[in-house]
């Protein structure tokens, strides 16, 4: 007996011609899909694509060697964020972190105390500051900002001690963090590795930890972060939504992320290009 009723439809993904998804498209959907969501379940992707749980493996094998994912138990999570070294960080981005740096700039009146975490992003906001602020104290453990802001004479600098870090150009440490818990501030400006629902988070746990020490001594936190860093993860997350009174970015975040802040009732200003 035959039926009417239309087939359900299948949900797997296919080429143009009807074949199954080739290696490439396969590898191009795993990768797709933890955009979507932070992990995914062997079985699962078996099931949607549409082949043995055998190629589903070799698939993640091949992606977690190119470094796309990272294999779990009974599946596959997003890697976690990497640092480029400083000097690769300077160079990319730039449009986007100097409209950020013109907002932030924006933002400090006279007589401000700031604190200024160290980074590409930052580094940008010291030379914008330089040039527009005047009659602001700014506390920094980075040298390159220190020596940024200092070219401005109504910029007084004060520089924390700690142990210097070489291919960063900053100091950490608990000398560091001491020193910052003995300032108040009018607002703590940082920059993470990554952004996701859970907060901010930084691919070096040293400073991870003065960024969330600074964003405790400020009466207001703020945390800038282009859209490269939406939905990236990495090892340590130093400060959840509810500790940031600001994100400042270029482009408007959504899903999760969006939904985070929203709960948390963090403001997202996005700077024009």
């Amino acid at each position: 007996m035959t039926s009417d009723a239309p087939a359900a439809a299948d949900k797997r993904p296919r080429k143009a011609d009807g074949d199954r998804l080739s290696k490439l498209a396969r590898h191009k959907h795993i990768i797709s899909q933890l955009t979507a969501a932070p992990t995914l379940r062997a079985s699962e992707l078996a099931a949607v694509l549409g082949v043995s749980g055998e190629t589903i493996r070799r698939d993640l094998m091949e992606l977690q060697e190119q470094k796309l994912i990272n294999r779990t138990y009974g599946g596959a999570s997003r890697p976690f964020a990497l640092e480029p070294a400083l000097t690769d960080r300077k160079a990319i981005m730039i449009a986007e972190r100097e409209a950020m740096a013109a907002v932030i700039a924006d933002l400090i009146l006279p007589n401000e105390v700031l604190m200024l975490g160290a980074g590409a992003t930052t580094f940008h906001i010291a030379r914008r500051l330089a040039s527009r602020a005047h009659d602001i104290t700014v506390i920094t453990h980075d040298y390159a900002i220190a020596a940024a802001l200092a070219v401005n004479p109504s910029i007084r600098v004060l520089c924390c001690p700690g142990r210097y870090h070489p291919n960063e150009g900053y100091v950490f440490g608990t000398q560091t963090i001491a020193n910052i818990n003995s300032y108040e501030a009018n607002r703590a400006i940082v920059s993470a590795t990554g952004i996701s629902a859970r907060g901010a988070n930084d691919a070096d746990d040293e400073a991870g930890a003065i960024y969330g020490a600074m964003a405790k001594r400020a009466a207001e936190a703020i945390l800038v972060a282009d859209h490269s860093k939406f939905d990236q993860r990495a090892l340590t997350v130093f400060a959840h939504w509810t500790d940031i009174d600001r994100l400042v970015t270029d482009r408007q975040p959504e899903g999760a992320l969006a939904t985070a802040l929203r709960a948390a009732g963090t403001e997202i200003i996005v700077a024009q290009l």
